[in-house]
């Protein structure tokens, strides 16, 4: 399965409710009609310090399928939508493999949030996603009061090009209350690792709103 993670924000002459009804149903409906779509939620960003008012995943089966929409008129159609919301400057996207660190049950009543991850220069991409799944998943998923968790990391063909994606995973972390989060001893475990793999000043974190278009 693929995920194509896409973020970015709204144009500036439009007021954040605004966005969110476009995004949320005008667009929606054009992004239905993708060829080989399996699932689709919108992230809707609630804090405007978090770096970005809303982010897109959408899931195919295979490459081939995501691919099977190049050139056609569903995917010209979500274009040219996207010049009605969003401010086109800010917006990037990236293809990732998901890994589902911790689940527990349904999430429907918890609250969610979203970290655009960047790791530190002197970690190499393969070195990265290794610590960051197989360490730092752990201890996050060990954390009371989290009940799913998923990581979703840059596919690593980006960097067998020499380019350098705009993130390099996507954490999304669902949780019931979040100030017993950031005070359990678990949590000083979890930050004492990122600090040796992420590049905090890059990386953006927000709790959003999320809204399952398609599944």
């Amino acid at each position: 399965m693929i995920k194509q993670v896409s973020f970015f924000r709204r144009r500036k002459d439009l007021s954040p409710e605004d966005f969110r009804e476009h995004w949320r149903t005008k667009h929606a409906d054009v992004v239905r009609r993708l060829n080989g779509l399996v699932r689709y939620v919108q992230n809707h960003g609630l804090d405007s310090s978090s770096g970005f008012d809303g982010i897109a995943e959408v899931w195919f089966e295979d490459m081939e399928s995501m691919r099977a929409n190049v050139d056609t008129p569903e995917l010209e159609s979500i274009r040219i939508d996207e010049e009605n919301f969003i401010d086109s400057s800010t917006m990037g996207t990236i293809l990732t493999n998901e890994y589902i660190i911790k689940e527990t049950g349904p999430v429907t009543l918890d609250q969610k949030l979203m970290a655009l991850v960047n790791r530190l220069d002197r970690n190499d991409a393969a070195t990265f996603h290794s610590i960051y799944r197989d360490q730092l998943g752990p201890l996050v998923a060990a954390v009371p009061g989290i009940n799913r968790y998923v990581q979703a990391h840059t596919r690593p063909g980006i960097y067998k090009t020499n380019r350098l994606p705009p993130y390099d995973a996507v954490a999304s972390l669902w949780f019931a209350e979040i100030d017993s989060l950031v005070a359990s001893p678990e949590m000083q475990a979890v930050r004492e690792v990122e600090h040796t793999i992420l590049d905090l000043d890059r990386t953006r974190i927000g709790i959003v709103e999320e809204i399952e278009i398609a599944l």
